[in-house]
């Protein structure tokens, strides 16, 4: 069996999704996960693929990168990814730059734009799918997408407390715990301009 290419004689992977497959047979394979026991919040900024079967609560930037959510995952976030595949949950806008393919035990409430959208039977979704055409329409969609997105150029970590994460070497660094609800609400409000820090308050 092939793949969805008519061209294309790759053999298919018998219980691996389309972008499984590609990374797979490509030798890639450099990807990062991160764990159920992780609770991350704010802006998360990649530079390999991504599996997340913890929480993450912000905006989700892998261009040019993968990312899957596991059955256990659940993302609360605005995304941008080359390819996303979701088995867990998402609430959200996503953007994929190839294929966003919602399993059959995914639960999806957001707007979906990419070339092509899978839905397999079961999966449970709730929103718009916008699926692109053509290289301009694609080029709109970036920029009317990047609205949605946190900016990524963000102070340094050492100015501002967990100011921006960069790749899978940082995600320990910047993740944190339900427990410490106070920090986590400091940490959202600032990353999402909601609240100026007293430093800025007395520059103004």
């Amino acid at each position: 069996m092939s793949t969805d290419k008519s061209n294309d004689s790759t053999p298919f992977l018998a219980g691996m999704s389309a972008v499984e497959q590609q990374s797979s047979l490509s030798g890639s394979g450099s990807k990062s996960v991160l764990g159920e026991g992780i609770n991350f919040r704010g802006e998360l900024i990649g530079t390999e693929d991504l599996h997340v079967e913890g929480t993450v609560d912000g905006t989700v930037i892998m261009v040019g990168h993968n990312l899957s959510v596991g059955t256990g995952g659940a993302v609360t976030a605005n995304i941008h990814a080359k390819n996303i595949v979701v088995e867990g949950t998402l609430d959200g806008d996503a953007l994929a730059d190839e294929l966003i393919e919602i399993r059959n035990t995914a639960q999806v409430n957001g707007n979906l734009i990419a070339p092509r959208i899978k839905l397999d039977d079961g999966g449970k979704f709730r929103g718009s799918m916008d699926m692109v055409d053509t290289d301009s329409e694609m080029k709109e969609r970036h920029k009317e997408f990047s609205d949605r997105l946190v900016h990524p150029d963000l102070p340094a970590a050492e100015e501002k407390p967990a100011a921006r994460t960069r790749g899978s070497s940082t995600y320990s660094s910047s993740t944190t715990s339900t427990s410490d609800s106070s920090r986590l609400s400091d940490t959202s409000d600032y990353l999402f301009g909601s609240k100026e820090t007293e430093e800025e308050a007395e520059e103004s």
